[in-house]
C-alpha cells in the first residue's frame, strides 16, 4: 500500500508539473472542444425548434398581418406617395391631375394585406431553408453564445447566414406573390398597378405648370408643407417587390426565433429534448 501511495504521489506531481509546462495542452483542448460540440448542438437544437415554431405560427391566417411586431407594411417610398396623394386628392384641381394618370390604385390596406398573405403563404417553406443553414453553420465560441444575450444564438445565425437565407427564400416569396389573391388580385398585380400609377404621377409632376400649381397650393395653405415636400420628392419605384417582402418576412421569422430562444433560456418547460435540457440547464445556476 505504501508503494502504491508513493507511485500515485509521483504521478500526481508529474501531472501537476505537466500542467504548469503546458505539455498536456492537447488533452485540455480535446476536452474543451468536446464541451463546445455539446453546446453547439444545443444551440442548433434551440434554433431549429425556434424556426419550426415561428413558421407554424406565422403561416396561420393573419400570422403576419395581425402581429404588429412582424406585420409587413408598405415600402417607405410607397407610403410617402399614398400620404401625398390622399392629401392633394381633397383639392378638386389636383384631384383632376391625379385622375389624369388613368390608373386607379388599390387601397393601402389591400396592398398591405396582400404583402402579409404572401409572407404567410411562404412561411412553411422557410423551415427546410433555415434547417439547412442551421445544420451547416459552424458555431464558434459556443460557450460565449450560450452565456450571452437572450437572442445571442439567433443573432449569430442571422449574422452568418443572412445572404444565404435571402437567396434561398426569394423563390418561395416570388411564387407566393403571384399565387395569393384577394378579389382576384395578387400582391404582384396590386404592386404593379401602384408602381405604374406612381411612375405616371412622377411624370406629371415634372410638368412646369403642375409644379407652379403645387407651389401656389403650398403658399395658399391648400397643400401642407410636409406633403408638398413629399410630392415634390416622389421618385419612380421598381415593379419587382420580391426582395423587399423577402427581407421583411425574414426579419419577422428571425424575431420569432429569437423569442423562442429566450423562452428556452428562461423556462425549463420549453426545453423539450435531452440536449436542450442538458445545455440550457446550465443557465439555471448562472
Amino acid at each position: 500500500m505504501g508503494l502504491l501511495n508513493n507511485v500515485i504521489s509521483v504521478l500526481s506531481s508529474a501531472a501537476q508539473e505537466a500542467l504548469k509546462n503546458g505539455s498536456v495542452k492537447e488533452i485540455i483542448s480535446s476536452v474543451s472542444n468536446g464541451k463546445s460540440i455539446d453546446v453547439a448542438s444545443g444551440l442548433k437544437a434551440a434554433l431549429k425548434l425556434g424556426i419550426e415554431t415561428a413558421a407554424t405560427n406565422l403561416s396561420k391566417k393573419d400570422g403576419f398581418l395581425a402581429d404588429a411586431a412582424v406585420r409587413i407594411g408598405l415600402p417607405e417610398e410607397a407610403l410617402t406617395a399614398f400620404n401625398a396623394v390622399q392629401s392633394i386628392s381633397q383639392n378638386a384641381t389636383f384631384n383632376s391631375i391625379l385622375n389624369a394618370t388613368g390608373v386607379s390604385i388599390p387601397s393601402m390596406d389591400t396592398i398591405v394585406t396582400l404583402f402579409n398573405r404572401a409572407a404567410e403563404n411562404a412561411a412553411p417553406k422557410s423551415v427546410d431553408i433555415f434547417t439547412n443553414a442551421i445544420t451547416n453553420i459552424s458555431i464558434a465560441d459556443a460557450e460565449q453564445i450560450l452565456f450571452g444575450e437572450d437572442n445571442a444564438a439567433t443573432a449569430y445565425l442571422k449574422d452568418n447566414t443572412q445572404s444565404q437565407l435571402q437567396n434561398a427564400f426569394i423563390p418561395s416569396i416570388t411564387t407566393s406573390l403571384s399565387a395569393v389573391k384577394i378579389a382576384n388580385m395578387t400582391p404582384s398585380d396590386a404592386w404593379n398597378t401602384y408602381a405604374s400609377y406612381n411612375n405616371k404621377l412622377v411624370e406629371l409632376l415634372d410638368n412646369s405648370a403642375v409644379k407652379t400649381g403645387l407651389e401656389i397650393a403650398r403658399m395658399t395653405g391648400v397643400l401642407k408643407d410636409e406633403y408638398f415636400e413629399k410630392i415634390r420628392n416622389l421618385s419612380e419605384v421598381k415593379g419587382d417587390l420580391s426582395e423587399y417582402v423577402t427581407n421583411k418576412a425574414l426579419d419577422g421569422l428571425f424575431l420569432k426565433v429569437s423569442e423562442k430562444e429566450a423562452d428556452i433560456r428562461h423556462n425549463a418547460s420549453a426545453r423539450v429534448s435531452d440536449v436542450l435540457q442538458s445545455v440550457f440547464g446550465r443557465l439555471d445556476n448562472k
